[in-house]
C-alpha cells in the first residue's frame, strides 16, 4: 500500500526550530517504515515560513492534490487556519504539538499534550513548593492566552497571588518592560507561555539581569519547552521546569536515529517524538483500514492502542485526543532531567471537565523520580 503524507511545518521563520524538530520525527518514520517494508509514504511538504496566511493556502493546494492526511501547524493560530480546510474538502489534521484545549474536531487528531498533561501538573507543583507569587508571561495568540488563563485560575485557588501578566507579540524580542517588572515585583516563580525568539530572548535578558534566579530550580516555568530549542537557551535554561508527555532522556534508538539523521539540532524533542507516532499511528490505520480515507483511518486509529516508539498511545474515539503520561523535568547543563512522572498514560482532559482545584497540601499525581 502506498500514502500519500502531507507535511506542513515552518522549517524557517520565527519557530524554525519547533518545525524542523517535528518535521525530523516525521522524516524518521517513514524512513524507518520504508526500511522495514510496512507501508511506502510519499511526502509532500510544505513550508509556510511562519507567515499565517501561508498555511490555509498549503492546506488546500495538498487537498487539491488528491493528498488527504497532513501532519503539521506548530501553533494553535496554524491549526485553526488549517481546520476550515480540511472541513470544506474533507482532510484529517494530525496535530503532534502541545496545545491550550478546548477544542474537539472531526477533522483533527490531536496527539501532543493537552492541558492536563502540561498546566495542570505544572502549576499543582508550583503550589506544592511554597512559593506564594508568581508573574505570567506569554506570547500573544490563542496559546499564550489560555494557557495563562488556565494557570492564573490554578495558582488563585491555591492562595498564590498573580503579581503580573504581559503578553508578548509572537516573535517579539522587545520585552525589557516585563523583565523590569518581575524583578519589582519580588515574584518566586514565572509562567512562560513564550514560544521562538521571544522565548529565547526573554530567558536570556532574565538570567543576565536576575542573577539571583540562576541556580533556582523552578523559578521559570513552561508548558511547552522542549530540546527543539533548548540548545539555543544554554546556562539561561538552567532551573527551567517544564512539563510535557515526552523527554529526550526516554528515546528509544528509533527516535535518536531519527534526530541524528534528519533533526538539525541532533536532538529528540517530544515536536519530534510525537510527530514520530503520529505517522506511526496513521500508517498502521491506513493498514487496517484498507484505505486512505480520513474516517476509515480514524475509526481504525481510535479501535484499539497503537504501538509506536514512545510507547502505546490509545485515542479517544469521540475527544479525538491521546492518554499520554505527564511528566515534569528540570533543565540542568543543555539536558532535561525528569524529576516527576505519571505512572501511566491519563486520557486527555481538553476542557478541564475533570479536573479539581489547584491544593497546595498535596502533590501532582505524579511519583517523583529519583
Amino acid at each position: 500500500m502506498a500514502l500519500r503524507l502531507g507535511l506542513i511545518f515552518s522549517t524557517s521563520g520565527s519557530y524554525a526550530a519547533l518545525g524542523q524538530s517535528a518535521l525530523a520525527g516525521a522524516l524518521g518514520a517513514i524512513s524507518a517504515l520504508h526500511r522495514a517494508g510496512t507501508i511506502e509514504i510519499e511526502p509532500v511538504i510544505r513550508d509556510p515560513g511562519g507567515d499565517i496566511a501561508g498555511y490555509e493556502s498549503a492546506a488546500s493546494d495538498l487537498l487539491d492534490m488528491g493528498v488527504r492526511h497532513i501532519l503539521g501547524a506548530i501553533t494553535s493560530w496554524s491549526r485553526k487556519e488549517i481546520i476550515p480546510v480540511l472541513e470544506r474538502k474533507d482532510g484529517l489534521l494530525w496535530y503532534p504539538c502541545p496545545y491550550e484545549g478546548f477544542e474537539c474536531n472531526d477533522h483533527v487528531v490531536y496527539l501532543g499534550a493537552a492541558p492536563n498533561h502540561h498546566v495542570v501538573p505544572a502549576t499543582d507543583w508550583i503550589a506544592t513548593q511554597g512559593m506564594r507569587r508568581a508573574y505570567l508571561v506569554g506570547s500573544n495568540y490563542v496559546w499564550g492566552w489560555e494557557t495563562l488563563r488556565l494557570a492564573r485560575e490554578r495558582l488563585q485557588a491555591a492562595g498564590i497571588e498573580v503579581m503580573g501578566e504581559r503578553y508578548v507579540p509572537l516573535g517579539s524580542t522587545d520585552h525589557a518592560h516585563v523583565v523590569d517588572e518581575i524583578r519589582a515585583s519580588g515574584a518566586e516563580c514565572v509562567c512562560n507561555s513564550l514560544i521562538g525568539p521571544s522565548n529565547v530572548s526573554f530567558l536570556h535578558d532574565l538570567s543576565t539581569r536576575d542573577l539571583a534566579r540562576r541556580n533556582w530550580p523552578g523559578h521559570m516555568v513552561s508548558f511547552n519547552q522542549t530540546e527543539a530549542d533548548l540548545d539555543a537557551l544554554g546556562p539561561a535554561a538552567d532551573g527551567l521546569l517544564s512539563a510535557g508527555s515526552f523527554f529526550e532522556e526516554d528515546a528509544g534508538p528509533a527516535l535518536v536515529q531519527a534526530a541524528a539523521a534528519h533533526a538539525p539540532n541532533g536532538r529528540a524533542s517530544a515536536f519530534l517524538a510525537n510527530a514520530y507516532a503520529a505517522v506511526e499511528i496513521l500508517a498502521a490505520a491506513a493498514l487496517r483500514a484498507g484505505t486512505d480515507a480520513p474516517r476509515a483511518v480514524f475509526a481504525a486509529a481510535s479501535r484499539a492502542p497503537s504501538t509506536t516508539a514512545v510507547g502505546e498511545i490509545r485515542i479517544d474515539p469521540v475527544m479525538r485526543h491521546a492518554a499520554l503520561a505527564p511528566r515534569l523535568a528540570l533543565a540542568e547543563g543543555g539536558r532535561f532531567r525528569v524529576i516527576e512522572r505519571a505512572p501511566a498514560a491519563i486520557p486527555a482532559d481538553p476542557y478541564l471537565a475533570r479536573q479539581t482545584g489547584c491544593a497546595t497540601r498535596r502533590k501532582p499525581d505524579l511519583r517523583i523520580v529519583r
